[in-house]
């Protein structure tokens, strides 16, 4: 799985606005100072180690997809246009870190299935959305958009890199 390459790929024009890569591997792109002087239209979290990963899952008291565990070998969530599509990630905060790798980090995977907007079914790995929806992981690795409030699903894909090529070609 290379997704880490075909986001970078699609959103390469952007690192013209600005391009920053933190000292934890996390990259920002496209600088919108108009907006406030730190942020960052996309933001791609540094990857995971298979030791943090399984550490995560663990923590997490849930059995990651060996799809989502390939993505965390990439990168550790996105947040890309603006908020418009995100992946969560496992958020952390470690002595000796700057301020900016404090600030800048995933939505936490944990938070978030603790408190899901709407009913997910036990069946379904929860790992990201956009405002409006929320996406799943089904136990073919079929990713399913549903509605945030009702659950309803959406639209359906037939893997975890055909959805998120749809993502980032769409914006």
């Amino acid at each position: 799985m290379h997704l880490l390459n075909s986001i970078l790929n699609v959103i390469e024009k952007d690192k013209i606005h600005g391009f920053k890569k933190m000292s934890n591997g996390t990259l920002l792109i496209r600088r919108m100072t108009e907006i406030r002087e730190d942020y960052w239209m996309h933001r791609i979290f540094h990857a995971l180690s298979e030791q943090e990963i399984s550490s995560f899952e663990k923590e997490s008291n849930l059995k990651f997809p060996d799809v989502y565990k390939d993505f965390l070998k990439e990168c550790n969530g996105i947040f890309l246009y603006g908020g418009l599509v995100y992946v969560y990630g496992k958020a952390y905060l470690e002595k000796g870190m700057s301020r900016e790798e404090k600030v800048f980090q995933p939505y936490d995977l944990i938070e978030e299935i603790e408190d899901p907007p709407c009913h997910i079914p036990d069946d379904l790995f929860y790992f990201g959305g956009t405002p409006k929806t929320i996406f799943s992981l089904d136990l073919d690795n079929q990713v399913l958009e549903m509605r945030r409030k009702s659950g309803k699903v959406l639209k359906k894909w037939a893997s975890m890199e055909e959805w998120l090529s749809e993502m980032i070609l769409k914006h």
